[in-house]
């Protein structure tokens, strides 16, 4: 067998810990379902790994040069990406979203714990560089270090972060893993702030409930920096019916003190509260009541943070990160309930 075989089979051998994954055949090529859905293949004549994805994902593999359009006999699949080079990393991401996708969401919780096995030593070393030499050129240098112990990883751990955090926190907590989705994106858009220097020396990843995605709904946030790690959760709203909603529960006590108790039990376990985005609280409210704290913020985030611990670079740092997110659930239900975009937790 070629060395694609080899690889692809050994990765999707762990996937068929969930019954709803099997093998089958697709024109002729070998292939796997979820739920009856094709989402992967393998093409014998190049051993390319074939995988089913949204468009614009489809596009994305194209364009960061490691994927090319899937055309047997001259018609191009728009959906299904070619990617011809055998890349652990790289294919075991592409298959954990090319399920995710037939199914309809992240991967089962069997699958993301055998997919994450650790953030790279040299990937934290990476950052730390970036924190002392942030440049283009610093960057370039260490592209491919970022993007095999940063970025791949990454997409494996917010997987199986929201499997681990759906058992506590509720089944309407989304990941997606590419950039864009639960990952932002490390570069800064100079556009808007042209005085900041070009790359965040940290990682940013979020969960969210609701159907915007973590920069408009709530979300749980992760900050990964090479030496500490940011959990916590929250939401910034925009004028718009997400605002009124938030701005009409600080008119209800029982809101307020449901929020109060939640978010008070997490300052006095470390974590801390974002500052005001107003001077003073809007038309309508009293300066000194007992929703003021809140409404002078246009949403918040709370966060804790931590020393990063040694379990950084093994599977184990998914329980490590979802025992300390899991008490900022309650949190994020009442954001998502008071402030979500369209609906409630779910």
């Amino acid at each position: 067998m070629s060395d694609g075989d080899t690889l692809f089979w050994d990765l999707v051998e762990p996937m068929y810990a969930d019954p709803a994954v099997t093998r089958s055949t697709m024109m002729g090529l070998p292939c796997v379902r979820y739920q009856g859905r094709f989402f992967a293949s393998l093409e014998h004549r190049t051993g390319a790994l074939l995988v089913k994805l949204p468009v614009s994902r489809v596009a994305e593999v194209i364009a960061a040069g490691v994927g090319e359009p899937f055309a047997p006999a001259g018609r191009i699949f728009r959906e299904w990406v070619a990617v011809p080079r055998p890349d652990e990393d790289l294919w075991r991401s592409l298959l954990g979203e090319a399920r995710a996708h037939a199914g309809g969401g992240p991967a089962s919780p069997a699958q993301a714990g055998a997919a994450f096995a650790g953030f790279g030593t040299g990937g934290l070393a990476f950052l730390a560089g970036l924190e002392r030499t942030n440049t283009k050129a610093f960057f370039d240098a260490g592209r491919d270090i970022y993007r095999r112990e940063l970025l791949e990883p990454s997409k494996r751990f917010v997987v199986a972060l929201a499997a681990a955090l759906r058992l506590t926190i509720g089944d309407g907590l989304r990941a997606e893993p590419r950039v864009g989705g639960s990952l932002f994106r490390i570069n800064t858009d100079l556009r808007f702030n042209p005085d900041q220097p070009p790359y965040k020396p940290h990682l940013d990843m979020a969960l969210w409930v609701g159907d915007a995605g973590p920069r408009t709904d709530p979300a749980l946030l992760v900050r990964l920096t090479p030496v500490e790690v940011h959990l916590g959760t929250g939401v910034f709203l925009k004028p718009g019916p997400a605002l009124d909603r938030y701005r009409a529960a600080l008119r209800d006590p029982a809101a307020i003190a449901a929020l109060d108790g939640a978010v008070e039990v997490l300052i006095s376990g470390g974590a801390t509260l974002s500052d005001p985005t107003r001077r003073r609280p809007p038309s309508g409210f009293a300066v000194d009541g007992p929703q003021t704290r809140w409404a002078v913020r246009d949403g918040f985030h709370l966060m804790r943070v931590d020393q990063l611990p040694d379990a950084v670079t093994t599977a184990g740092f998914v329980r490590w990160c979802a025992d300390r997110l899991a008490p900022f659930g309650p949190v994020l239900h009442w954001l998502a309930t008071h402030a979500g975009q369209d609906r409630g937790t779910g």
